[in-house]
């Protein structure tokens, strides 16, 4: 009775329509759920299948050197305050007569700046209260501020160990997944894990391992404790026992390892734009004992607040102030004239002479050439193109390549030493 009513139903055009509509509408769901079974199931075969869940995602995955596997690693993101010390104002102090000599030396220098740069619109801008302090020659107000100095987000990057522009995802664990794969290039640089294989495996496995096995590792080999000091800037960074690691300190420390592989611990280091310090501190660690910056007045002042603040007022001079027994020498760019020739072992320059004038970027390959005996290391983007270090040594040098390469730490990065 039941079929027959409904075979008589199905003679009536609307709940024809309706049932055939229906049949349609379940078959293509159907049909959908075996193409999101398959499209899954490619997912969870992708590089980075942890970094599917939401639309932003990839905005991580396009910064990592590995493929983040589902679920994601247990990295968490930390944060760490300067520290209030008593030495802090005396130091203040010292940053505010170097900046002022160097300012009031730059006019009278014949290297000179053209126009307004990055950092002289970002102190304007940017940073109003720092700029304050330096004009009023306030030690104390400039103490305040340094002390919490990047508390928050900043769009730019390197005068800073806060979350930076680096990271556009700003999930906390995005940010420090980023810091840990960081971590993970420079274990599989120094030969402590195997450089993983897509072809043949195992593949993923690296960004999985224990942070703190990875750093413990590093330090073995190394013979230090590679853990970043903490107390001299705010610091937001991936979480371990032997502190927090923001991705600058592992920039900054491959930098110290190169210079160090290169040079030994006795040969001097010339690094032009070396912005908070963090490879002149890892070098320090590394036992290098001879170290000159050179950079912008307002750069060496937040780089000599890092430093002295890390390595001990002796151990760090400023511009002005005496420098024999400084290991840590750091100086106004315009100073590049005054440097000994053939002093310096090796010059570094990493993530700044694409942006920089082509006026003093000429006379600082010029001054490269006159005062190293041996290398010039650059760790540069080529986003500029085409104005590249590389194109710059050809047109400016005779140095000798010695090789070009990706960078081991940072997407996107060239690495190339020269033979001066």
């Amino acid at each position: 009775m039941k079929k027959i009513l409904k075979k008589m139903l199905l003679h009536v055009g609307p709940i024809n329509r309706y049932v055939t509509n229906f049949k349609n509408l379940r078959a293509e769901n159907e049909n959908n759920s075996k193409d999101l079974k398959f499209v899954r199931n490619i997912l969870g075969k992708t590089r980075s299948p942890g970094l599917c869940e939401f639309d932003d995602d990839y905005l991580t995955e396009k910064l990592l050197a590995h493929p983040a596997l589902a679920p994601l690693p247990n990295i968490k993101l930390k944060s760490s305050a300067g520290k209030n010390n008593s030495n802090r104002v005396a130091i203040c102090k010292r940053l505010l007569n170097a900046y002022h000599k160097s300012i009031n030396d730059e006019s009278k220098s014949p290297l000179k700046r053209v126009g307004d740069d990055l950092w002289s619109d970002l102190l304007r801008t940017e940073l109003p209260l720092l700029k304050e302090a330096i004009d009023k020659n306030d030690a104390e107000a400039l103490s305040d501020f340094l002390l919490c100095f990047g508390n928050s987000y900043v769009w730019f990057g390197g005068i800073t160990t806060c979350i930076d522009g680096y990271n556009k995802n700003l999930k906390p664990k995005h940010v420090a997944l980023t810091y840990f794969d960081k971590l993970i290039c420079l274990a599989e640089y120094l030969g402590l894990l195997h450089y993983e294989n897509p072809e043949a495996g195992p593949w993923g496995e690296n960004l999985r391992l224990d942070p703190d096995i990875v750093i413990e590792k590093i330090n073995k080999y190394l013979g230090i404790s590679i853990a970043p000091p903490l107390d001299a800037i705010h610091t937001d960074g991936m979480e371990s026992s032997a502190g927090l690691f923001h991705y600058r300190h592992i920039n900054g420390l491959y930098s110290a390892i190169r210079l160090k592989e290169l040079g030994g611990f006795a040969a001097p280091c010339l690094e032009f734009g070396g912005g908070l310090g963090i490879s002149a501190m890892y070098a320090h660690k590394l036992g290098i004992k001879n170290y000159t910056m050179i950079d912008l007045p307002i750069t060496c002042l937040l780089a000599g607040n890092y430093l002295l603040n890390s390595l001990g007022l002796s151990n760090v001079s400023l511009y002005g102030e005496p420098q024999e027994e400084a290991q840590i020498k750091i100086l106004p760019y315009w100073e590049c004239l005054n440097l000994p020739s053939e002093y310096y072992h090796i010059t570094l320059n990493q993530d700044s002479f694409p942006e920089i004038a082509d006026n003093l970027l000429e006379v600082y390959f010029r001054e490269i050439k006159r005062v190293t005996r041996n290398y010039f290391l650059s760790i540069n983007h080529e986003t500029c193109f085409p104005r590249t270090v590389n194109n710059f040594v050809n047109q400016w040098t005779k140095f000798i390549k010695i090789y070009r390469s990706k960078y081991w730490i940072r997407e996107g990065y060239i690495e190339e030493l020269w033979k001066i």
